[in-house]
Protein backbone atom coordinates (compact mmCIF):
# COMPACT_ATOMS: atom_id res chain seq x y z
CA UNK A 1 0.00 0.00 0.00
CA UNK A 2 1.37 3.66 -0.61
CA UNK A 3 1.59 6.46 1.23
CA UNK A 4 -1.05 8.19 -0.98
CA UNK A 5 -3.67 5.28 -0.37
CA UNK A 6 -2.77 5.14 3.15
CA UNK A 7 -2.96 9.55 3.12
CA UNK A 8 -6.49 8.87 1.21
CA UNK A 9 -7.76 5.88 3.68
CA UNK A 10 -6.91 8.43 6.82
CA UNK A 11 -8.38 11.78 5.36
CA UNK A 12 -11.65 9.92 4.80
CA UNK A 13 -12.18 8.29 8.27
CA UNK A 14 -11.25 11.76 10.03
CA UNK A 15 -12.32 14.35 7.59
CA UNK A 16 -14.72 12.48 5.48
CA UNK A 17 -16.39 16.48 4.50
CA UNK A 18 -12.94 17.36 3.15
CA UNK A 19 -12.04 13.80 1.68
CA UNK A 20 -12.62 15.05 -2.18
CA UNK A 21 -10.21 18.02 -1.68
CA UNK A 22 -7.94 15.97 -0.03
CA UNK A 23 -7.59 13.62 -1.88
CA UNK A 24 -4.67 12.40 -4.06
CA UNK A 25 -3.46 9.98 -6.60
CA UNK A 26 -3.12 6.62 -4.97
CA UNK A 27 0.66 5.64 -7.16
CA UNK A 28 2.33 8.59 -4.53
CA UNK A 29 4.71 7.23 -2.39
CA UNK A 30 6.62 10.56 -1.36
CA UNK A 31 5.63 12.52 1.77
CA UNK A 32 7.16 15.29 0.01
CA UNK A 33 5.14 15.15 -2.74
CA UNK A 34 1.52 14.95 -1.19
CA UNK A 35 2.80 17.90 1.23
CA UNK A 36 3.65 20.19 -2.08
CA UNK A 37 0.42 19.17 -3.80
CA UNK A 38 -1.90 19.63 -1.45
CA UNK A 39 -0.12 22.72 -0.60
CA UNK A 40 -0.55 24.21 -3.84
CA UNK A 41 -4.60 23.85 -3.34
CA UNK A 42 -4.59 26.06 -0.58
CA UNK A 43 -2.78 26.44 2.87
CA UNK A 44 -5.67 24.81 4.53
CA UNK A 45 -6.02 21.99 3.09
CA UNK A 46 -1.70 22.10 3.44
CA UNK A 47 -2.20 22.00 7.13
CA UNK A 48 -4.53 19.49 7.51
CA UNK A 49 -2.26 17.36 4.90
CA UNK A 50 0.56 17.64 7.23
CA UNK A 51 -1.55 16.42 10.22
CA UNK A 52 -2.84 12.93 8.21
CA UNK A 53 0.61 12.63 7.03
CA UNK A 54 1.96 12.43 10.62
CA UNK A 55 -0.91 9.84 11.75
CA UNK A 56 0.25 7.80 9.00
CA UNK A 57 3.73 7.67 9.41
CA UNK A 58 2.63 7.16 13.59
CA UNK A 59 0.47 3.94 12.26
CA UNK A 60 3.35 2.46 10.24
Amino acid sequence: MTLAERYNAEAQRLMPQHADSLALDPSIDNAGHIDEIVFRRSEYLGGMAAVLLALTAEQK
